[in-house]
């Protein structure tokens, strides 16, 4: 079985407008629709079993309709993550019934939600979601059509490691897009999951063979960012690689992932 960690869909009537507005602002390819259906037939067509499925709000009032949106989508195959912003008060009591709603953990995007990852002041929404043995997966290094500052590098996220170190994080885009040295430097070996989206065939090879042999691979996750990356050629890609053994193309692209999502029983 095949997991991509790391995808994104739209509501239908809003799909095509939100994919071409990235493709115009990023300069980036989009390899479905956007839709749901556009990816579970990039899912046939790739041969991937589950899609993690993230969505970010970027304004508060948004939460409850993506919320009630991402709930509306689970089915086998898809796994939706749960929609958050950080200036959207979550309680305790809230993220119980989130967790009993099914969903394993998040989404932050710091660009996007207008943070940086080591600011106190998400301290607190960090530890509760670390008591309820929930991830988040946050967007890292720079995003293509945003602005600087990069809000998410790979500094701070050891500093958050560091201060916090019970909650699972895990580093989109192998720590992030052309932050590839300084996530060798601070992220290299430390108790943060990192995913490949987007930049598995984008990354210097010398960076990437030191990641899948330096870091610890069962901290590694096969993602893709569809649609913005072919799934097939993302996981062909991975599975091509020399320098990773049968096991360890095994615990990336399904164990990893499946540990976190709660389906060892598979």
């Amino acid at each position: 079985m095949v997991i991509d960690f790391h995808t994104h869909i739209y509501p239908d009537d809003i799909a095509l407008s939100t994919v071409t507005a990235v493709c115009e602002r990023s300069g980036i390819q989009a390899y479905t629709d956007g839709t749901l259906q556009g990816l579970k037939h990039s899912m046939k067509k790739a041969g991937i079993d589950i899609s993690v499925v993230a969505a970010v709000p970027t304004k508060p009032n948004q939460v409850a309709s993506i919320q009630r949106w991402l709930s509306s989508i689970r089915q086998p195959g898809i796994e939706p993550l749960a929609a958050i912003h950080p200036d959207d008060p979550i309680s305790s009591e809230q993220l119980k019934i989130i967790k009993a709603q099914g969903f394993k953990g998040f989404k932050l995007h710091p660009d996007y939600q207008d943070f940086y990852v080591d600011d106190q002041k998400m301290f607190p929404l960090y530890e509760k979601i670390a008591e309820e043995g929930m991830f988040i997966i946050f967007h890292a290094g720079v995003d293509r059509g945003l602005p600087y500052p990069i809000h998410g590098t790979p500094k701070r996220f050891a500093a958050v490691n560091k201060a916090i170190p019970e909650l699972c994080i895990i580093a989109a885009h192998l720590g992030g897009e052309d932050v590839y040295e300084e996530t060798l430097k601070y992220l290299l070996g430390q108790d943060i999951y990192m995913d490949t989206s987007f930049v598995l065939r984008k990354a210097p090879c010398t960076f990437l063979e030191r990641i899948f042999k330096e870091h610890p691979v069962e901290r590694i996750l096969f993602a893709s960012d569809s649609p913005w990356t072919d799934q097939k050629e993302e996981l062909q890609f991975l599975l091509g690689l020399p320098f990773l053994s049968d096991s360890d193309k095994e615990k990336i692209s399904f164990y990893n992932a499946a540990k976190l999502l709660g389906l060892n029983s598979i």
